[in-house]
């Protein structure tokens, strides 16, 4: 298994994949300094939560989208799986290799999150000193929100990864990223979408302790079972 992974990481080389990484918690990070600078004087608890529940809310799910297009496109763009799924491999391997590289990459996004939150306070208190949050920086609460994020998302990663990699055309998993953050943007407030994939990364901060725990417990029950699922249906495709 070491060395699959090693395979798929040499396959990231020279793709946007690690463009989009870098882009994507970047963007949140420079949005949140802005927020510092132009509103009242925060804390750094509610930046924290203004921040991680940005990234959760509307750029984690279009991302996660993205991430698992660019890497389905990887094999699709020049029609290797005829190659691939000859290989004397076993194909579960290369599946689950697939979806671990995945998830890892989103794991790092959401620490390079963590760390540019506190460069953002670090330049501002150069910068702007006035206007950073008040208190001790919250590297306890940012791993709980990040971490919990993190393992929440699992359920929608494997989801867009599923039709990502069953269709060549990217227009699938585009459709159901785009429409699940719809619902998830449009329908946040309802108990009932805490159920729904795409909310259960921000339902972590949400303000009910009790929705985050259900929230992180479906994401990542949901994402095994659903990553079982995904293994064994492309395990049985011919190409």
């Amino acid at each position: 298994m070491l060395t699959n992974l090693f395979v798929e990481f040499r396959k990231l080389k020279g793709s946007l994949v690690l463009v989009l990484c870098l882009v994507a918690p970047s963007l949140v990070a420079v949005l949140l300094g802005v927020i510092c600078v132009r509103q009242p004087v925060m804390t750094w608890h509610d930046a924290m939560q203004g921040g991680t529940g940005l990234w959760a809310y509307f750029v984690m799910p279009l991302t996660t989208t993205a991430l698992g297009i660019l890497v389905a496109q990887i094999e699709h763009g020049p029609r290797a799986w005829d190659h691939l799924l000859a290989l004397p491999i076993q194909r579960w391997r290369l599946f689950a290799a697939k979806g671990i590289v995945v998830m890892l990459l989103i794991g790092s996004m959401c620490v390079l999150l963590g760390l540019e939150f506190r460069l953002v306070g670090l330049l501002g208190q150069e910068l702007l000193p006035r206007k950073v949050p008040t208190g001790t920086f919250p590297w306890a609460l940012q791993a709980k929100y990040l971490g919990s994020m993190w393992g929440a998302s699992l359920f929608m990663a494997m989801l867009e990864l599923w039709v990502a990699w069953r269709y060549r055309s990217f227009v699938p998993a585009l459709t159901l990223g785009l429409s699940g953050t719809f619902f998830a943007v449009a329908a946040f407030g309802a108990k009932e979408t805490v159920y729904i994939p795409w909310v259960m990364p921000v339902s972590i901060v949400a303000g009910d302790p009790s929705r985050a725990v259900l929230a992180l417990r479906l994401g990542v029950a949901g994402g095994m079972i659903t990553s079982l699922l995904m293994i064994w249906h492309l395990s049985r495709r011919e190409a």
